[in-house]
């Protein structure tokens, strides 16, 4: 095996998507169009939480990826706790599922008497402390950039995605580790386009679990123009029985911020 960049059969599409933290994952090359794909969410807020189910297709299909209708999905916790989602609207919906920072939940989906399987569990939340502006000056213009504020807490291994919205509309996606800053209060920037002065920019983080950051780490590959292919490749799902896709438990804040 070896490293390799590679492109999903299912329509995510992000703007730009960075990451800080340089460590490689090894992925296996193969054509995997008509495979099922699996986009679930749980938060700490109020449901309904939902879970979006297709069949993938190559990267150059000309059609979009077909919904499945007619699954069976259960998510439950590890405090005995069950929903069976209800299909509507494109997409399968809790009814009256609970959540609450550091319980697991499963997700068990069965479509044609197969089952898929994941779990993922809440971190625990960090306070989104605020947004600040950081002007970075470049060679004719001055970039404005925001930075987030937040505490990674003194225990290692959390991780945190942020998707922020500028005045362009576009959202894009930025990912942190505490991999080489634990404990520390954050100073990164999110990536993305300078934001003009007046201009309002919204950033949702999220607290995520380790293997939804690798999910979403391998998701970079989308926007590297050297990778060129018509066969698809999994990125590290944690879904089990060869299903694309992640299911994930994580926390949620929002600000905005107003450039100067």
């Amino acid at each position: 095996m070896k490293n390799i960049k590679y492109l999903v059969a299912f329509p995510i599409v992000f703007s730009l998507l960075s990451c800080f933290d340089e460590r490689d994952i090894d992925l296996p090359l193969k054509d995997l169009s008509g495979t099922i794909v699996i986009e679930g969410n749980v938060t700490d807020k109020n449901g309904p939480y939902s879970v979006k189910i297709t069949r993938s297709e190559k990267i150059n299909a000309a059609s979009y990826p077909k919904p499945v209708t007619d699954a069976v999905v259960v998510i439950s916790d590890n405090h005995g706790q069950s929903d069976t989602l209800k299909y509507t609207e494109g997409e399968y919906r809790t009814t009256h599922l609970t959540t609450h920072y550091g319980d697991v939940y499963t997700l068990s989906v069965t479509i044609d008497g197969v089952i898929y399987k994941a779990t993922s569990k809440m971190p625990e939340y960090v306070e989104f402390t605020a947004l600040k502006q950081k002007d970075i000056p470049d060679e004719y213009y001055i970039e404005k950039k925001v930075i987030p504020v937040f505490t990674d807490p003194e225990i290692k291994g959390n991780y945190y995605l942020f998707k922020s919205q500028g005045y362009l509309g576009i959202q894009e996606i930025t990912l942190f580790s505490d991999y080489s800053v634990n404990g520390q209060v954050n100073n990164r920037v999110l990536n993305g386009s300078t934001n003009p002065p007046n201009s309002k920019v919204k950033v949702e983080m999220q607290c995520i679990d380790e293997a939804v950051y690798n999910y979403f780490k391998a998701q970079k590959s989308l926007n590297d123009p050297e990778f060129n292919t018509t066969v698809s490749a999994n990125p590290p799902s944690n879904i089990s029985n060869g299903a694309l896709g992640y299911f994930s438990a994580h926390t949620t804040s929002e600000k905005e911020i107003i450039i100067q």
